[in-house]
C-alpha cells in the first residue's frame, strides 16, 4: 500500500478481510450459460432431424403404396397385396369363392344333412371386399408402418339372404321326413281348385336356426374351421286347417279362375288364364297365416316368354325392363276386380 494509506484489517473470526476491505468481483457465469445454449441448439437440431426423417418416411410410404390394394394384404390366405382392383376381384372370385361354396354340415333333428350355401343365400362378396380395401389410410402410423413389410389378414365381406336361408332350412326339415307341411290350394288345367291339406310334424326354431347357420358362415369367413351345426326340431301344427283352405279356394280361388286377365305394356300384351295358373300359382298361408297367392316365378317367366321383350315400364321414376315379379304383382292386383275381362296396364 502507498505510504499513509490505511491498511485493511484482518479479522480471523470473520474468516476474511476486515470491514472496509475492498470487495472481490463475483465469478463470471458466462461460460456455463454459453454451454447450455449449445445443448439447446443440439436438441432443436435433433428434433428437427427426427421430424424430417418422419416426413421422409411418410412420403416414401405413400409413394411405395400406390397399388389399389395395400402391400401384404391377404384374404383367407390369398395374397392380393399390390394388385389392381380388377386383379384382386378376379383372384378372390376363384380362391375364396370355392371356400364359400363348400357345403355346410348340419344335423337336423339328429339326422346329418348338408346345406348348399349358394342355394341358401350365403356367399362371400369379392367386389365389396376389394372395394373396402382400396380406401387407403393416410394415418402416418399406418403409412410408415407399411415400410416395415409384414401382412394384414382381412376377412371377406359376407352376403346373407335370410329369407332364402330360412326357406332352405325349412326344406331340409321337410325332406328329412319330419318336417311340417303347410296346406295349400292348387289349380287344374280344367279350371278347378283342389285343396291339399297340411300335415303336422316338426319344424325348426326359424330365427334361431337362421342365426346359427349365419354365424357359422361368418366364422368361416373369419378363417375358423367348420364344424357340424346341430339344429333342434319342435312339434308343430299347420298354420291353417282344411276349412280355411277350402274357404280360400271358394273365394280367392274363384277370383283367379273368373275369366281371363290381360297384362299390357304399351302395344304389347299377355293373357293369364287357367293353364298358367295350374303351373305357376298356388294359394298358401304366409308367415302370419293369411292365405295369399304364391308364385313360381320361373314357371311364370316361361309362360310369359318374350311377350314383353325390349319393353320398359316406368317404376320409381325410372324406365326398367319388366320382370316376372312385376307380372305376378300385376295379376295379383286384378284379383279383386269383377267381370270376366280384367286388365292391368303398366305405365310405359
Amino acid at each position: 500500500p502507498a505510504p499513509g494509506a490505511a491498511r485493511p484489517q484482518f479479522d480471523p473470526e470473520a474468516g476474511g478481510a476486515a470491514e472496509g476491505a475492498a470487495e472481490q468481483p463475483a465469478p463470471a457465469a458466462a461460460k456455463p450459460a454459453k454451454a447450455r445454449g449449445k445443448g439447446g441448439k443440439l436438441a432443436v437440431y435433433a428434433v428437427g432431424g427426427l421430424l424430417f426423417a418422419g416426413a421422409a418416411a411418410y412420403g416414401t410410404g405413400l409413394m411405395m403404396n400406390q397399388a389399389d390394394i395395400p402391400e401384404g394384404t391377404t384374404v383367407l390366405g390369398t395374397d392380393i397385396g399390390g394388385d389392381t382392383r380388377d386383379q384382386a376381384v378376379s383372384a378372390l372370385d376363384g380362391a375364396i369363392g370355392a371356400t364359400a361354396q363348400r357345403p355346410i354340415q348340419l344335423k337336423v333333428g339328429g339326422q346329418g344333412v348338408t346345406l348348399d350355401p349358394a342355394s341358401a343365400g350365403l356367399s362371400f362378396d369379392s367386389t365389396a371386399t376389394v372395394d373396402a380395401l382400396t380406401k387407403h389410410s393416410y394415418n402416418p402410423v399406418v403409412v410408415i408402418g407399411s415400410l416395415a413389410g409384414g401382412s394384414k389378414a382381412v376377412a371377406p365381406e359376407v352376403k346373407v339372404d335370410r329369407a332364402k336361408l330360412k326357406a332352405a332350412l325349412d326344406g331340409l326339415a321337410s325332406s328329412s321326413g319330419q318336417g311340417l307341411q303347410e296346406g295349400f290350394v292348387r289349380f287344374t288345367e280344367a279350371g278347378q281348385t283342389e285343396v291339399v291339406p297340411g300335415k303336422a310334424g316338426q319344424t325348426l326354431n326359424a330365427s334361431g336356426a337362421v342365426d346359427q347357420v349365419e354365424q357359422a358362415f361368418r366364422n368361416r369367413a373369419a378363417g375358423q374351421p367348420d364344424g357340424e351345426i346341430s339344429l333342434d326340431l319342435t312339434a308343430a301344427q299347420p298354420k291353417v286347417g282344411q276349412d280355411a283352405l277350402q274357404a280360400a279356394a271358394d273365394s280367392l280361388g274363384k277370383q283367379v279362375l273368373a275369366g281371363q286377365i290381360t297384362v299390357s305394356a304399351g302395344a304389347r300384351k299377355w293373357d293369364f288364364g287357367k293353364v298358367t295358373a295350374s303351373k305357376a300359382l298356388t294359394l298358401a298361408p304366409d308367415d302370419t297365416g293369411k292365405i295369399v297367392p304364391k308364385w313360381d316365378l320361373d314357371k311364370l317367366n316361361a309362360a310369359v316368354g318374350s311377350a314383353f321383350a325390349n319393353t320398359k315400364i316406368r317404376k320409381n321414376g325410372a324406365l326398367v325392363a319388366i320382370t316376372p315379379q312385376d307380372v305376378a304383382d300385376a295379376i295379383t292386383a286384378t284379383l279383386d276386380k269383377t267381370g270376366k275381362d280384367r286388365v292391368f296396364k303398366f305405365t310405359v
